[in-house]
C-alpha cells in the first residue's frame, strides 16, 4: 500500500482517538528522540493528551532538544492509540507487551530496511534518510503546522542519521524538507554545535586511546574496541564516543569501520560504518542487527575473542573489500 494511503488512515484512527501513547527503540539516538519530540509537540498542538516513553537514559548531547520534559517512563496509562517510531521490530521497544495491546490503534512509522511491519497500521518507507524526515511527511499530508520546537527535533534527526548529510540516503528531497525546517526555525547552527562540537576532554582522551590501539584488518576496516573499565577510568557513558567510529571511517583506504562496545562480561554491542555502496546493514543483520547501508549495529551475547572472529568471518563471507 502507498504511504500515502497509510497516512490517510492513521489519519482516520487519530480523529478517533484522545489519548496516544508514543515511543521509539532503547539505546535512544537523534533520530529516536527527534522523531519521539517532533511528533509529540505535533499532536500536542493538534489537542491530543499525548504520553511519550523513553526507557533509557538521554545521551548528553541531545538534551538540549525541546520536550523532552514530557517523556517518561510509566505505562501504567490508559490510551487509544501507541504510535511506534523508528524501530525495526517489536522487540527493540522494551518491555510494553500490556500497553501495545491496550491500544485500539497501533502505528508503526520508521525508515529501516528491517522493518518487520508490526503495526496495524505501516508508515514505513525503507532506505528513507530518517525517521525524523517521514514524520515531517506525516505532519505535513495533516496538514498540520510545523513549529520551531518540532522544526528543531525533525531537523536533529535527519542530521543526526544522514552523518550530517554524508550518507547515501541523502535526497534532494531530504535537503529541501531539511531547508524547511530551517525557515520554520531550526537553528542548524545550534544543532551542530551541540551535537557535534561540545564533547568532553575526557571523552578525547579515551577516543585518542581507542584510536592507538585499533586493528586494521584485511587493509580497509578498523575494528576499535571500548571496555567498561576504559570508560570508568574516564568517567564517561559510550554515547560520549560514539564518534570514533567516524574518525575510523574517515580515515585514507579504510572502507568500513566498526567500534565494539563492553555492555557487560558477555554483552557488545558492535557499530558499523561504510563509505560509498558498501552495506555493512547486510553484514549486522547476519549478526542478529540491522540499520542501513551505511550505518548499523548489533549486539553480540559471547566472549570478545568470539565476537571479534564473528565480525571478521561476516566481513570475509560479503567480501565487501574486495
Amino acid at each position: 500500500m502507498k504511504i500515502k494511503d497509510e497516512i490517510m488512515k492513521f489519519k482516520e484512527q487519530l480523529n478517533k482517538a484522545n489519548s496516544i501513547a508514543l515511543i521509539s527503540h532503547l539505546d535512544p539516538d537523534g533520530d529516536n528522540l527527534g522523531s519521539l519530540t517532533g511528533l509529540s509537540k505535533s499532536l500536542l498542538n493538534f489537542g491530543k493528551e499525548v504520553y511519550p516513553i523513553e526507557f533509557d537514559k538521554i545521551p548528553e548531547n541531545l538534551k538540549f532538544l525541546p520536550n523532552l520534559n514530557l517523556l517518561s517512563d510509566n505505562t501504567d496509562i490508559n490510551i487509544d492509540m501507541i504510535i511506534c517510531l523508528d524501530c525495526a521490530n517489536y522487540e527493540r521497544l522494551g518491555n510494553i507487551d500490556k500497553l501495545f495491546n491496550k491500544a485500539k490503534y497501533r502505528i508503526n512509522i520508521d525508515h529501516h530496511q528491517s522493518n518487520e511491519y508490526y503495526g496495524d497500521i505501516n508508515i514505513v518507507k525503507k532506505g528513507y534518510s530518517s525517521t525524523c524526515e517521514l514524520v515531517f511527511d506525516v505532519i505535513d499530508e495533516l496538514n498540520l503546522p510545523i513549529d520551531e520546537e518540532i522544526s528543531m527535533s525533525l531537523l536533529t534527526g535527519i542530521s543526526t542519521d544522514t552523518g550530517r548529510f554524508l550518507y547515501s540516503a541523502t535526497t534532494a528531497e531530504t535537503l529541501a524538507k531539511s531547508s524547511k525546517l530551517v525557515e520554520y526555525g531550526a537553528n542548524m547552527m545550534k544543532i551542530n554545535e551541540l551535537i557535534y562540537q561540545s564533547k568532553k576532554f575526557e571523552a578525547q582522551l579515551l577516543e585518542n586511546e581507542i584510536l592507538s590501539k585499533t586493528e586494521i584488518y584485511n587493509d580497509c576496516v578498523a575494528i576499535g574496541f571500548v571496555n567498561t573499565s576504559q570508560l570508568n577510568k574516564y568517567n564517561v557513558e559510550i554515547s560520549d564516543i560514539d564518534s570514533v567510529i567516524n574518525t575510523f571511517r574517515d580515515t585514507d583506504k579504510i572502507k568500513i569501520s566498526v567500534l565494539i562496545k563492553q555492555q557487560s562480561e558477555k554483552e557488545y554491542k558492535v557499530s558499523f560504518r561504510s563509505k560509498g555502496n558498501i552495506d555493512v546493514g547486510a553484514i549486522a543483520k547476519n549478526l542478529g542487527g540491522g540499520g542501513h547501508k551505511n550505518a548499523a549495529a548489533t549486539r553480540i551475547f559471547e566472549d570478545f575473542e568470539t565476537v571479534l572472529n564473528k565480525i571478521k568471518e561476516e566481513i570475509d563471507i560479503y567480501g565487501l573489500c574486495n
